[in-house]
């Protein structure tokens, strides 16, 4: 055979572990470098999910605090609910005495409870216009400085009976300075009778509290505190007891990327209650410029990505060439073998692992074609082997059936005869002939449940002569199962058992039911007599001597009706025996009557 390629045919004699070698190294490169980009990739995403932490922590940090800012919103609300207290600011004292009087009575610890109660509180107190009223402790009279205040300009400018505001004031430690202060203050307008003067309730956080609170989060970024103009309150990183006014008024805080690749700043705005609306809480991360690097990172791999994929592109391609051909060749003829079709592969084979695959494979689809033949021939014997088993099982339980009836008929004619003397056996021998009539007739062994029911009358007026009073039968049939077919004698060896076994020793009356019906899809027969029956014991046996494989030589009868309709019926077929001693034994045979209409040669219209 011509080689049409020289590199291919030198390629073709390498050993295949050779040339899986040449690709890993080929491979491998680039996966190194796809795994340089990977890891590039996991880097964004990591810094992705810092910035999902620190969103975290900054909205830790903000709940944290607005939990100190509905706490004592709750208190002014509280405060500004207690009438007694509202009562006692918008009263008018005669003098001083009068109001000291009250104020020890009912002033004095009115408000210290609430700051005792919560230690973020720095100060918590009330303002009147209320002249009679004696500044001091938590109660103040407002004079013009306060009304020059910051925080009382915002309230009484204010609609909203809340406010929380950030403010200049003068610090008590250092009069000559200022410091900052964040309150939250509410109206006590509660009761419309009470409001002969104006009276407002100041709460004074503790700046302390709120560092500590910003502490915690200052491993992952540093926290600033926005009021509602956009000034820096209070941040993590500087301290604000001797804050200057221009540490209030900061330039306002931007947010996002600068991009250069740092993680954004983190704005959360407070709350949606109207006394937070403009507060936020920035969080500035530890800025990182780590864009130059990545840059050259980047700049590297894709070099060496493009170095590392053409040299393995190259091997690839030459690789390719070598086994590509025949692959797809043996790939084809493969294909064919699903179609029973097994042709040779003509072409150059090679040394190597593939060649030896495509040898392989002729010399298989050689001897399939030879050995196809003498397959198919011993299937098909085996096949005639297995009909004949089931012909030859049938014809044995048949042979069974046959001598076993005439030997009990002419036992019972027998009986007769002695017991009679020879008289009034016309009809019982008319019968008797007739049934051995029928039994030489019968060539098939399925005939119709009519002729079926008509021979095992026969055999009861056998029995009826038999017993003469002592004896009766009953049969049920439904008349549309009466052209239906089924295995002969299967029904009558049911009766010859009910009379030879379960009435031979009643001294009573004799009575024997035969049913057949229909119960939803299947075909039901019945054989019930009123016989000595059986116990437990001897039930359990013989349900087990059915089903059992081992022939004992007993229940012959019972044996051969239950293994010819496992034969027939693809062993769905179902034989059941009930019994309760001296009352009533039941055969119960239970058939689908898609099978019965299968072994009918179809269905059967009625």
């Amino acid at each position: 055979m011509n080689v049409k390629w020289k590199t291919s045919a030198l390629m073709d004699d390498i050993p295949l572990r050779y040339k899986f070698l040449i690709i890993l190294l080929g491979v491998l490169i680039p996966i190194i470098s796809i795994n340089t980009l990977f890891y590039l990739q996991t880097s964004k995403n990591a810094e992705t999910r810092e910035q999902e932490n620190l969103q975290i922590s900054v909205e830790r940090a903000g709940y944290d605090f607005m939990q100190m800012v509905n706490e004592c919103v709750a208190i002014g609300n509280t405060v500004a609910a207690d009438r007694t207290l509202n009562e006692m600011l918008d009263y008018n004292y005669a003098d001083y005495d009068e109001y000291y009087e009250n104020y020890d009575n009912i002033l004095r610890d009115r408000l210290r409870q609430y700051s005792n109660l919560h230690s973020y509180i720095l100060w918590l107190g009330v303002y009147t216009t209320n002249p009679t009223i004696q500044s001091g402790n938590s109660y103040f009279v407002l004079q013009d400085s306060d009304k020059n205040s910051e925080w009382y300009q915002k309230i009484a400018g204010s609609k909203e009976k809340v406010l929380l505001t950030s403010y200049l004031d003068t610090n008590p430690m250092y009069p000559n300075q200022k410091k900052v202060y964040i309150s939250i203050i509410r109206k006590m307008d509660n009761y419309p009778g009470l409001l002969k003067h104006t009276k407002y309730l100041r709460i004074d956080l503790r700046l302390d509290s709120l560092k500590e609170l910003f502490a915690k989060e200052r491993d992952y970024m540093t926290l600033k505190l926005i009021d509602d103009k956009n000034r820096i309150v209070l941040a993590s990183d500087q301290s604000h007891d001797d804050a200057g006014d221009s540490q209030l008024l900061s330039l306002p805080v931007e947010s996002g990327a600068s991009g250069d690749g740092a993680i954004k700043d983190i704005i959360r705005p407070l709350g949606p209650a109207n006394y937070t609306q403009g507060w936020n809480l920035v969080g500035t991360p530890e800025r990182k410029d780590i864009s130059g690097e990545l840059r050259h990172i980047l700049r590297f791999i894709l070099i060496l990505a493009l170095i590392t994929t053409l040299i393995p592109a190259i091997l690839f391609v030459v690789i390719l060439r070598s086994y590509n051909l025949r692959v797809k060749q043996l790939y084809k003829h493969m294909k064919l073998v699903n179609y029973e079709r097994f042709e040779t592969i003509h072409m150059y084979e090679g040394k190597d692992e593939i060649g030896g695959l495509l040898r392989s494979f002729n010399v298989m689809t050689e001897k399939i074609r030879n050995l196809i033949n003498d397959v198919y021939k011993l299937e098909i014997q085996k096949k005639d082997l297995e009909l004949e088993r089931v012909r030859a099982e049938l014809n044995y339980l048949q042979s069974q059936v046959d001598p076993h009836f005439l030997f009990n008929t002419l036992n019972a004619v027998l009986v007769i005869c002695k017991k009679y003397k020879y008289e009034q056996v016309t009809d019982i021998i008319r019968n008797l002939a007739q049934i051995l009539r029928r039994l030489l007739s019968w060539k098939d062994d399925l005939v119709t449940i009519e002729e079926e029911v008509m021979f095992i009358e026969m055999y009861l007026q056998i029995e009826k002569f038999r017993f003469q009073d002592r004896f009766s039968y009953e049969l049920d049939v439904d008349p549309g199962l009466m052209k239906y077919r089924i295995p002969k004698m299967s029904i009558q060896a049911l009766v010859e058992n009910s009379c030879k076994h379960g009435l031979q020793s009643v001294k009573g009356a004799r009575l024997i039911r035969i049913g057949i019906h229909r119960s939803y899809e299947d075909l039901i027969i019945t054989v019930e007599d009123n016989g000595i029956g059986m116990n437990k014991d001897k039930l359990d046996w013989i349900n087990r001597n059915l089903h059992s494989d081992d022939d004992t030589g007993k229940n012959i009868g019972l044996r051969n009706v239950y293994k010819r309709l496992k034969v027939y019926y693809d062993g769905q077929a179902k034989l059941v025996i009930e019994s309760d001693p001296y009352v009533r034994t039941a055969i119960v045979i239970q058939i689908p009557l898609n099978q019965v209409q299968a072994q009918a040669g179809g269905e059967i219209h009625v």
